[in-house]
């Protein structure tokens, strides 16, 4: 009789588990747990660094230089001589191709 306990014991040690006992057995409660314990913690990390980044930016103001905007066209003082020859070709090529046209439409 205790023979036949200790087969049926060892037979149900060499199955697999199966459903709730498996992940109770494999520590799956607690391994989920810390997992979504370090993904909680990395979301509000990040979320006080997202929080923090205009006190961030204002802190490192005086220390970063200045961006120049390029929203205007520079002015006559600013433009290089370079930029207002560019400026005199493109406006000939215009010309020079308006002035073809209207010699092939006039033939």
């Amino acid at each position: 009789m205790i023979f036949a306990a200790g087969a049926v014991l060892a037979q149900a040690a060499d199955e697999p588990s199966r459903g709730w006992q498996a992940v109770v057995e494999g520590n799956g409660i607690a391994i989920s747990l810390m997992g979504m314990t370090i993904v909680f913690v990395a979301l509000v990390l990040i979320t006080v660094f997202i929080a923090m980044v205009p006190s961030l930016l204002a802190w490192l103001d005086p220390i970063l230089p200045k961006g120049h905007s390029h929203h205007a066209p520079p002015t006559p003082d600013e433009q290089s001589p370079l930029d207002q020859e560019r400026v005199v070709a493109a406006i000939g090529m215009v010309l020079h191709t308006e002035f073809q046209k209207t010699l092939s439409q006039s033939k």
